[in-house]
Formats: structure tokens, C-alpha cells, sequence
């Protein structure tokens, strides 16, 4: 049905457009006592909180002009120049402003001025980067990963002052969403002058003054150079069974933005990490439609805490394309394009234990031998316009991921081997309208449409558990096929009304999800010839989800915060095999308060209560084989899942001493009727979903510091998190209540040296303790201590010559056992020639041979020791050139 209301969009954006009113223009002229005309002042909208809306300067004749944005209550027209005082006052709607500056008295005495490092211009966190530039930065990534109150992950993600960022914006325009590290690792740290922190980002400027920005995104402010040449960047790369090739290409000019590349390398490099989506989302904007389930795997990979750089054995091969071209009538055109081409090899062995309530215990080695190909083609078409009085966005995506994986397997010394191939594919588009229509109204549309298709089957040789599928007579091959397709569409529609600093809004929608999962388990005898393994195998289900919902908010825009309550109620009415349609209803209400304190800090609150229900992977009754040691099947009512949930957060920075700090603390109960039921025997693990009342809860501290000392060239971080998580696990017939404690405290220290040089010292301690209360006898905790440490002496030998030592240290020691200990040793040596665009490096990774990697993982009532071969000592030599 909503795939039919697709045609009326354009009609529905005409009758908008009809709507329209546009803002009026104010003109005005600035001089100075004397009634000469001021030039190059800057001429500002603030609101009553000081945050600039609008922004324009002065001509020569000292002439300005600008547009009213809607809903322009309480707003003021504030006028700088150096030299002069400062001018404010309530915004004019009538004739021509005329206005005076007078000069500030002040006698000067000669003094040398040098930039800020870092500094404030309203929500903007402005770091230059001249300030924090090192020799041997190559792209801005490098760079931000050093500046003080901003941290970045293994994944790539970057948070700042324990915000996750959601998006990285080049010069204020979005090329890239969510996948930024493509603008991370690709940028020139040279194009840039200025990274900027947008603390309370709103992209859709009719929205201005409506909802409370929570998003926290970065600004890439180039420099006038990288703006008006393309900017191309190449590096090759050999050594011992590595190689590494990489070509970019970036247009950064103001109306066309392009950043495209093609990579490729056996080196460790993670190609997949620079693709992929880190971006994070206050949870104040549309809610994306539910990924497509993949059931089956190989296994279960457990990756070490280490760098991949040491482990992963890969060629990979990546290529792409995004460009953004700015047209006529202030739309946008945006293109993203990529491909992958991955290739991992994967070895590892496991000895496992499981410590059952009844005090038995399940012993089981295994090890793998897997080849995993993966191929990914994705393209994504986005037509924006972004406008003071109308918002349009559609974004239309093709996603064709494929893998296969295959390889051996050893389970308790017996063999197989197995082969999973994996086809899917998903289209689908978005489409937003914001439309003011004056008079402090506005009108919003949602649309969502998307359709996925994921097709899977599991080959396993020789066949196994022949007392489960076969009825204990022996065959040759096993085979679990799964078939998935989904449907999904969300139309909505909101109305806000503002009225002084109160917005009310009022919203009303639907949805409609439908899943059709078909799966069989077939058998293989001697012979070649193949049956389905019986009708407790099969699964052919069609689950259906359609819901209708309302809503409504009240927000008050306080002078130095915000204030908003709301609920969304909901009627879902779901439907599924031979079961009957039934209602359920969730009311999702929740409550923000978010306030400046004083200067420099910031208290927020926030509580939220959610309920979701089950797909149709939560309620299949016909058992599939997930793994060659695991069943999973469900018995138990349509999964419902209700969070409530606390957050208390107190921020603070202040950008004159570099000085940022946050203390956050939650709470979380969950409640859920069902639990997931596990049956161990041997090494076959059979998992089921049982009507249960499951409550769970999760209490979490956590608190980080950062501060530069531009006296002692010093950045010191520290950053502690402690967490309290309580459950119920069901394993073997049994439930026992459970307890998860996790503390965790990280130091970083960098500090330059006068003999040109700069150590870098960083470690991170944690202690996690897991502990079942079973009904009967009593069970220990299960306690794993972890150390991380990191060492790097970077030095400058002079005539464009650096070398970099850098050493790494892990250690885990689970109770009762020994610890585990491993060293890492690399070097990096780096050799500019001076009025040259060339580089030229040498890096050696793991030099001190380490051939193997062990670690203990452990749960409440699960240890294991993984071990993983590394890669070798590894000399790679590289020739990178700008041009």
C-alpha cells in the first residue's frame, strides 16, 4: 500500500512549495563616529543564547544585507570590527538600519601576537592546526588522533569529550555520512587549516530553533590552496610476502568536492574499517529500518586485543568514489560509490570450558583453517536541499554484498571441512520534507522503502551428529540452507507549532515489515544422494509487523539549555505462521533537560523508555544448524523486550587552557519474556528461546580527562569507566542469577622533547569478574586481569630524517592460572628530502619474531584459551609522492 503512495511525493512537495513564504531581506550600513563607512565588519544573527544563525560581512561602501530566518523570535543583529565596540540590538523588520561603531579607546603597547591553539566561537570548537601539526602527519587522521579532548578507536570512530561523533564535514558540506574514515585517512593533513567541533550540530537548517541539537560532528576548514588545485597523492609499497599500492584523488574546490580513491595490500591494512559506517546519532533523528538477519557462519571468530596489523593475513582491494556537485536553486547532488574485494585467512585453535550450575564440566578442543572471500558493490545517490525556510532529501542505496567462506575444521580430533556461500542483496530509498510555512509553523514528511534478499547455505563433510539428524547412521555430507526476504515501509508526518521559546509538535505514521524465512537441513549418504533431514528441520515462516503510531512533544528552549518531554505510543499488530494476529502496544515516552552551567560546563539528563518486539529470527520453531557445533530453534511467546533507562552527564572544557573533562553515569532495566536456554553436550551447543520473565539491569560510571601544557609541550588523558551488569543465564535445564563486573583505567602521556624528539606512553589496566549464584552449591567467580601498554620515541635526525621506535605489551592472567605475556617490537624510519614532494619509509612490524598469539576469554561460566598465529617479522619499504 505505501509503495503506492510513492507517485504522490512529487505532488506532495508542489503543495509545499505553494506554501512557501519566504524570509525577508534586511539591508543596512555600518560607519563610524567620523561617518566613514566600515569595512569587512562581521554582521551576526544570534539568539537569546548567543549562537550565531546567520552570518555576513560588510562591503567596501560599508553596506550589508541578510535574510530573516523563520521563526526569528527573540533574535538579535550583532556587528563586530577591530577596533571599534562592539554593536547589538533587537532585530528590525522595518526600514534600512543605520549603524554607528565607535572606536575603543585603548593604547596599545607593542606586542607580538601569536594565533590561539585552540579556541571558541559559539558551539564551534576550533583546533588550528598548525598548532598540533607533526612532521610525520601524513593525512588530518593522524592529526586529530592527537588533539586534546578528541579520541579515536580501533574502528576508527572518533568521539570528543566521550561524545561519539556523528558525521565529518569537509568546508560544511556532508560528502560522506557516517563513513568519514574515508575523509580521515585520505585528506592531507596539509589541506587543512582548521579541525573544528561542532558541539550541537543541526544539519537541517528549517529545524533551527524546533528541536535541541544533541549531534556532536567535526569540520575539516581547508585551506584557500587545497580549495583551488586537485590534490593527488600515490604510494607503493614492497617487502617480505607484503606489498601495498594506494592512489587518491581529491577535488576540494567550494562548488564541486570529490575525494576518490583506489587501495590495495597484504600488509594488515583493514580496507573494510575505511569503508564502513562509525557514524554515531544522538537518537533525535529518523529510525533506520531493520538490518537484514544473516543465521548462518563458520564459526564464531574470537580477534585478538592486539593490533590487526599483527594478525590479520589479507589482500585486500578497495575502490572509491564520492563526489558532491552544488547546482542551481542551492540543491546538492552527492554520489557514493565503493567496491571491495577482500580476501582473509583465518587460523586459530580454542580449548573450552564450560562450568555447568550442577558442577559438571564441558571440555572441547577445536581449531579452524578458513579462507573467507568477500565482495561488496555499494552505490548510493543523495539529491539534497537545504534551505532557512524548506529541507528535501532522497537518498536512494544499492547494496550486493558476497562471501564465501571455506576450510577445515578439527573438533575434539575429528575432521571436516566446510564451505559457506552467502548472496545478498538491498535497495531501497529515504525521502525527507521540512517545510516551514511561516508563522512559526512547520511540516515534516518521512518516507522509507527498502527490500532485502539474503540466500545462505552451509556445507559441512564428512556429516556429523548423526544421533541428531540421521537417526545415528553415518552419511557424507551435511547441508543447511536458509532463505530470507524483507519488505519494509515507514510513512510519516509531524506539525510543530512555535510559540516564544515552547514548541510544540505532533506527529502520526506507520509502518509495515514483512519477513518471509525459509530454511532446510538436507542430508548426503554414501551413495551421493540427497533427503531433507526430517520436518524439525525446515522452517517456512511469513511474520508480519504493522504498526500505527502517534505522537507528541513539548520543548522549551530555556536561554542556556532545553527542556523536552514526549511520548510515541504505538499499536503493533504482528502475525506469523499458524499463529493469529495479535495487538501489542508500547508507549516509548522520554524526557531530556540539558543546561549550560556557568561558562564552560554542561549538565544534561536524560530518561528513556523503549519497547521493541521480535523478528521473525526471534520465533522460527524448525531447528537450524548455525554452525557445525551449534542448533538454534525458539519456543517461546513473540519476543518483547522493554528498556527504561537513566542518564546523568556533567561536560566541561575550556578551550583557553585546553582543558576538557566529562563524568557520565547510567542505569538500565530491561525486561524480557523470553530467555535464551542453552544445552551443552560434547561440544554441541543446542540453543532455544524459553518463556521466561527475564529482568536485567546495567549500571555503568564512567569519567575522562584531557590537558594540554603548551609550557611543557605535554597532553595528558586519563579515562576510567566501572560497570555493573545483572542477569539470569538458563544453561542445561538450570537458571542461576548472574554478575558482571568490569573496571577499566586508561592512561595516555605525549610530551615533546628539546632534542627533537617525542615519546608517546599510553596503558590501559582492566579487571573483569564474571560470577553465577546457582541455585545449588556455590560457584567462584571466574576474574580475568588485563594490561595494555604502548611506547613510542619518535626522533628527528635532522635533513628531513625521522626514526620511530615503538614497542607494545599485552598481558591476561585469568584466575588460578598464569598470566600471559607477549612483547611487540616495530620501527618506523622516515626520510623527506627537503623541497621535495617525496617520502620515502622504512617499516619493520613485529621484529621481534612473535609467531604465536595467546589470550584468556571468559564469561560467567565459560573459559577459554585462544591462540592465533601471527604474522611474521615483516619489512616493508615505501615510496609516497604528492603531485
Amino acid at each position: 500500500m505505501y509503495l503506492k503512495c510513492l507517485p504522490l511525493l512529487p505532488l506532495l512537495f508542489a503543495a509545499l512549495q505553494s506554501l512557501a513564504q519566504h524570509p525577508a531581506a534586511v539591508c543596512g550600513q555600518v560607519k563610524d563616529s567620523a561617518g566613514q563607512p566600515v569595512a569587512a565588519a562581521s554582521v551576526t544573527i544570534v539568539t537569546p543564547s548567543g549562537a550565531g544563525v546567520v552570518f555576513t560581512k560588510t562591503d567596501a561602501a560599508g553596506a550589508f544585507q541578510y535574510r530573516l530566518p523563520p521563526g526569528g523570535d527573540g533574535l538579535s543583529l550583532k556587528v563586530t570590527a577591530l577596533g571599534f565596540r562592539p554593536f547589538i540590538q533587537s532585530i528590525s523588520h522595518g526600514r534600512p538600519l543605520r549603524i554607528t561603531l565607535y572606536a575603543l579607546p585603548t593604547t596599545l603597547t607593542e606586542v607580538t601576537v601569536k594565533p590561539k591553539a585552540v579556541h571558541t566561537a559559539g558551539d564551534t570548537l576550533q583546533y588550528r592546526v598548525d598548532a598540533f601539526k607533526d612532521k610525520n602527519d601524513r593525512v588530518i587522521g593522524n592529526l586529530i588522533a592527537r588533539l586534546p579532548g578528541i579520541e579515536v578507536d580501533e574502528k576508527g570512530a572518533i568521539s570528543y569529550n566521550g561524545k561519539k561523533i556523528s558525521n565529518v564535514y569537509i568546508d560544511g558540506e556532508n560528502l560522506l555520512n557516517g563513513r568519514y574514515g574515508i575523509a580521515t585517512n585520505n585528506v592531507p593533513v596539509n589541506a587543512v587549516e582548521q579541525v573544528q567541533v561542532i558541539e550541537r550540530d543541526q544539519p537541517v537548517k528549517v529545524l533551527h530553533g524546533y528541536i535541541p541539537a544533541e549531534n556532536v560532528s567535526l569540520n575539516l576548514r581547508l585551506s584557500d590552496r587545497a580549495r583551488a588545485t586537485a590534490i593527488h597523492t600515490g604510494q607503493a609499497g614492497a617487502g617480505n610476502e607484503a606489498y601495498l599500492a594506494e592512489y587518491s584523488n581529491l577535488v576540494l574546490h567550494p562548488r564541486i568536492k570529490s575525494i576518490n580513491s583506489l587501495k590495495s595490500n597484504s600488509a594488515g591494512r583493514n580496507l573494510q574499517r575505511e569503508l564502513a559506517d562509525v557514524g554515531a546519532s544522538a537518537g533525535n533523528g529518523p529510525i533506520p529500518p531493520p538490518p537484514p538477519h544473516v543465521y548462518l557462519a563458520m564459526s564464531g571468530e574470537n580477534l585478538p586485543a592486539v593490533d590487526e596489523k599483527y594478525y590479520l593475513r589479507n589482500t585486500d582491494h578497495a575502490a572509491s568514489g564520492n563526489a558532491l556537485f552544488k547546482l542551481p536553486a542551492g540543491w546538492t547532488l552527492r554520489l557514493n560509490l565503493s567496491a571491495m574485494a577482500l580476501k582473509r585467512r583465518y587460523e586459530a585453535s580454542q580449548s573450552v570450558q564450560y562450568f555447568l550450575p550442577q558442577g559438571d564440566t564441558v571440555r572441547y578442543l577445536e581449531s579452524q583453517h578458513n579462507t573467507d572471500r568477500h565482495r561488496e558493490w555499494q552505490v548510493q545517490a543523495q539529491l539534497e536541499k537545504n534551505h532557512r525556510d524548506v529541507f528535501v532529501k532522497s537518498t536512494t542505496t544499492l547494496n550486493v554484498p558476497q562471501s564465501t567462506g571455506q576450510g577445515d575444521a578439527w573438533q575434539n580430533g575429528r575432521f571436516l571441512q566446510q564451505r559457506l556461500p552467502v548472496r545478498q542483496a538491498g535497495a531501497g530509498n529515504e525521502t525527507q520534507l521540512v517545510k516551514a510555512l511561516g508563522g512559526g509553523h512547520l511540516l515534516q514528511y518521512h518516507s522509507v522503502v527498502r527490500v532485502d534478499d539474503v540466500r545462505e547455505s552451509l556445507h559441512i563433510l564428512p556429516g556429523l551428529h548423526e544421533n541428531l539428524v540421521n537417526d545415528s547412521t553415518g552419511y557424507r555430507e551435511l547441508t543447511q540452507q536458509v532463505e530470507t526476504r524483507q519488505w519494509y515501509a515507514h510513512q510519516s508526518a509531524a506539525f510543530k507549532i512555535k510559540r516564544g521559546p515552547l514548541v510544540w509538535s505532533f506527529s502520526a505514521g506507520g509502518n509495515y515489515e514483512r519477513n518471509h524465512l525459509r530454511s532446510g537441513l538436507r542430508v548426503t549418504d554414501s551413495t551421493g544422494n540427497a533427503h531433507a533431514a526430517g520436518d524439525r528441520f525446515r522452517n517456512n515462516v511469513v511474520f508480519e509487523n504493522l504498526g500505527w503510531f502517534a505522537g507528541a512533544s513539548a520543548t522549551w528552549m530555556l536561554r542556556k539549555g532545553a527542556v523536552v518531554a514526549e511520548a510515541r505510543p504505538g499499536i503493533h499488530i504482528i502475525g506469523y505462521g499458524g499463529v493469529s494476529k495479535a495487538q501489542r502496544f508500547a508507549l516509548r515516552p522520554s524526557v531530556l533537560f540539558r543546561h549550560q552551567t556557568g561558562r564552560y560546563g554542561e549538565v544534561q539528563v536524560r530518561y528513556a523508555g523503549q519497547t521493541s518486539f521480535g523478528q521473525v529470527n526471534d520465533i522460527y520453531d524448525g531447528a537450524i544448524l548455525v554452525n557445525y557445533r551449534q542448533f538454534n530453534t525458539n519456543a517461546a511467546p513473540l519476543p518483547q523486550t522493554g528498556v527504561h533507562s537513566l542518564t546523568a552527564r556533567f561536560a566541561y572544557r575550556k578551550p583557553i587552557q585546553v582543558l576538557f573533562w566529562q563524568l557520565s553515569a547510567s542505569a538500565e532495566q530491561t525486561r524480557q519474556n523470553f530467555l535464551q536456554a542453552y544445552t551443552i553436550d560434547s561440544g554441541v551447543t543446542r540453543t532455544s528461546a524459553m518463556d521466561f520473565d527475564n529482568r536485567q539491569s546495567k549500571y555503568t560510571v564512567s569519567g575522562n580527562v584531557s590537558k594540554y601544557v603548551f609550557p611543557l609541550s605535554l597532553q595528558l588523558s586519563v579515562a576510567a569507566r566501572a560497570s555493573l551488569q545483572t542477569g539470569n543465564m538458563w544453561y542445561n535445564s538450570d537458571i542461576s542469577p548472574s554478575r558482571t563486573y568490569q573496571y577499566s583505567l586508561a592512561v595516555a602521556v605525549q610530551k615533546k622533547l628539546p632534542v627533537g624528539a617525542k615519546v608517546s606512553l599510553s596503558g590501559e589496566a582492566g579487571k573483569y569478574a564474571h560470577q553465577l549464584r546457582p541455585r545449588k552449591g556455590e560457584a567462584l567467580p571466574n576474574v580475568t586481569e588485563t594490561l595494555k601498554t604502548k611506547a613510542e620515541w619518535q626522533q628527528q635526525l635532522g635533513g628531513g630524517l625521522s626514526v620511530t621506535p615503538a614497542w607494545q605489551f599485552t598481558s591476561f592472567k585469568p584466575t588460578g592460572q598464569s598470566a600471559i605475556r607477549q612483547h611487540f617490537l616495530d620501527l618506523m624510519a622516515r626520510y623527506a628530502p627537503p623541497n621535495s614532494k617525496s617520502t620515502f619509509e622504512l617499516q619493520g612490524v613485529n621484529l621481534l619474531g612473535q609467531t604465536s598469539y595467546r589470550q584468556f576469554i571468559t564469561t560467567a561460566n565459560q573459559s577459554s584459551l585462544l591462540e592465533m598465529p601471527l604474522r611474521g617479522r615483516t619489512v616493508l619499504v615505501k615510496y609516497i609522492r604528492g603531485f
